[in-house]
């Protein structure tokens, strides 16, 4: 719901750090080396590390704010922005994984929640490839926003998007026994998110 706002705020610094880091590392070195922090942040969170967790999260967003920042230095790829869809989208489930497997009362919270992802993330995708597929421009009647310059994919508008998800994911590091309750909301969220995204294309065709 946000994204774009943050973006927009995060766009000079990242792009200022993006012309440094370039010297040493291509963009996708930085998309890999993200996901790896990521990793190590679902293995932290299994082993109830939850403030090293949240170092390794905050290194994996960084991470992927700057590779997209890279990018655009130089020339976005279609490579570039398949890893980065495909990362952050196993990040997001090891994540639930993680703290489903390390604590039983999480277990049904997390199943729910990672059924709702695929609900906000298939409708992500599939509005992203019809938007492609039909060659629609930005702003239809579908709710496709190319929201930032250069940008590889276009996608719907919802409730939760990347930020919505980044504070959530904060918020049940900082405190993991608000994990179920936490999830509820999110869990909420989510489904009006991807129930509106289908109802909107299913008005439009």
């Amino acid at each position: 719901m946000f994204d774009k706002e943050i973006q927009y705020f995060l766009q000079k610094p990242l792009n200022f750090l993006g012309n440094y880091v370039l010297r040493y590392f291509t963009p996708n070195q930085v998309t890999l080396f993200s996901f790896l922090f990521g990793i190590m942040m679902c293995i932290s969170i299994f082993f109830e590390l939850y403030y090293i967790a949240l170092l390794f999260l905050i290194i994996n967003r960084l991470g992927d704010g700057l590779d997209g920042a890279m990018a655009r230095l130089t020339s976005p790829t279609p490579l570039g922005g398949y890893l980065d869809i495909v990362f952050d989208f196993l990040i997001y489930s090891g994540f639930l994984l993680a703290f489903g497997l390390n604590n039983n009362d999480h277990l049904t919270s997390a199943l729910i929640l990672l059924f709702c992802y695929i609900g906000t993330g298939t409708t992500y995708l599939a509005n992203s490839a019809l938007s492609n597929t039909l060659n629609l421009p930005n702003n239809n009647e579908l709710g496709f926003k190319n929201k930032m310059i250069n940008k590889n994919i276009k996608y719907a508008y919802g409730l939760v998007e990347g930020f919505e998800t980044i504070l959530f994911m904060i918020l049940c590091l900082l405190a993991p026994n608000l994990f179920n309750f936490l999830s509820i909301i999110f869990i909420i969220l989510c489904l009006c998110t991807f129930i509106t995204r289908i109802y909107v294309s299913y008005k439009a065709f």
